[in-house]
């Protein structure tokens, strides 16, 4: 093989092929970074929308009046949630949640369903499914990943839509679907939740949804906090019916604060918020203490993310009903470790263990999000 200086037109050549090296690296290098500038664009805060939803042979009540009316449930659901926010220490980046019109006022969309209200046909669908392809259809609404809380008219009382539901996770957003009610008054943002005129209008049962189009799980009231009833707890006939204390009071617990805290509604980050971290429980114990008739709940958190708080759910068997379920917070040490003393639990019953998340995730084994997805603990004393 012959060796020596290479020829000054090989040497061109190189220096040609290198430049064209080096603009390929460049731009690919470009290419990459707005790739990923385009990624880190397209995380949005969620948004929140109020719709009114009528079936195809009913006519909405005055436009006026609707909007005056779901504007009242729409502040006082956002004072409601800050102020337990607040309660509880936490402080939210975001209180004004709904969308807003131009003149600042909660933007209320009214969508009309392709099936009637004569014989319900118009339940045969999802009603959450009508609308979010309404929205995409006539509005060019983005779905994925928003919140829809969805006020069914179907005729001013007696008549009424009877099937409350919700659901949903801070990744993939929530709805909610209850009944519109047609009835003259005005809801003040400071009244108590229970008043005659909100119970009429059902606006507890109406935000309590909503907390689920959230991901939050039902959660029982602590009596002795003298707060009166939880928003996801049992509703007011119940609660007054079992002769409790502040029957026209509810508020938001300690649990459900915790979770919604990290939620990006409320902080307006959305910044990674479909990771679902890696989550295991380990050397988790439950030890009675009879003295204090206290369960103290001790354990590790295993993760690959960080975290924000851990919920543990006392299940007693012995609960009134699955409404009446308490929540307990505890923090995470720098060790990963966690400790929460549960009072007066039942004799017999299952702890369910959960973490929440700083970018919002709320999960108990790290491949499921919300309360299905608790690492569970029985007990026994």
């Amino acid at each position: 093989m012959a060796t020596g200086t290479p020829s000054p037109a090989f040497s061109s050549f190189q220096l040609r092929d290198s430049w064209k090296i080096l603009a390929y690296v460049v731009l690919w290098c470009v290419l990459t970074l707005s790739a990923a500038d385009v990624v880190a664009q397209g995380a949005s805060i969620p948004e929140a929308q109020i719709v009114l939803f009528t079936p195809s042979d009913v006519q909405p009540p005055p436009r006026a009046g609707y909007l005056n009316r779901l504007n009242q449930f729409g502040l006082y659901a956002e004072q409601f949630f800050h102020q337990g926010l607040t309660d509880w220490g936490y402080s939210p980046a975001r209180k004004e949640i709904f969308n807003r019109d131009g003149d600042g006022n909660i933007a209320v969309i009214h969508v009309k369903g392709e099936l009637p209200a004569a014989g319900g046909a118009y339940k045969k669908q999802w009603i959450s499914r009508q609308v979010h392809d309404k929205l995409k259809r006539d509005h060019g609404i983005k779905i994925a990943g928003n919140l829809y809380w969805i006020f069914v008219y179907v005729g001013d009382p007696p008549v009424r839509h009877d099937s409350y539901r919700g659901s949903g996770n801070s990744k993939d957003g929530g709805w909610a679907v209850l009944n519109y009610t047609n009835l003259p008054g005005k809801i003040s943002p400071r009244s108590p939740m229970v008043t005659p005129l909100n119970d009429k209008l059902t606006l507890k049962g109406c935000i309590h949804e909503f907390g689920h189009a959230f991901g939050l799980p039902h959660i029982g009231p602590k009596v002795e906090l003298g707060k009166g009833n939880t928003l996801m707890g049992p509703v007011n006939r119940i609660y007054a019916s079992h002769k409790m204390p502040n029957r026209t009071q509810a508020y938001l617990s300690e649990a459900s604060a915790a979770i919604l805290s990290t939620h990006p509604v409320f902080t307006g980050d959305p910044t990674a918020r479909s990771t679902l971290p890696k989550t295991n429980f380990r050397q988790v114990k439950a030890d009675y203490d009879r003295k204090s008739h206290t369960i103290e709940v001790r354990g590790r958190l295993e993760t690959d993310f960080p975290v924000h708080r851990v919920v543990v759910i006392d299940d007693r068997d012995d609960k009134i009903g699955g409404y009446w379920v308490k929540g307990f917070v505890a923090e995470v040490d720098p060790q990963s470790r966690f400790s929460v003393s549960i009072p007066n639990p039942g004799r017999k019953g299952q702890l369910k263990i959960l973490a929440v998340y700083k970018n919002g995730a709320f999960t108990g084994n790290g491949t499921k999000r919300g309360i299905d997805s608790a690492t569970l603990v029985p007990y026994r004393f």
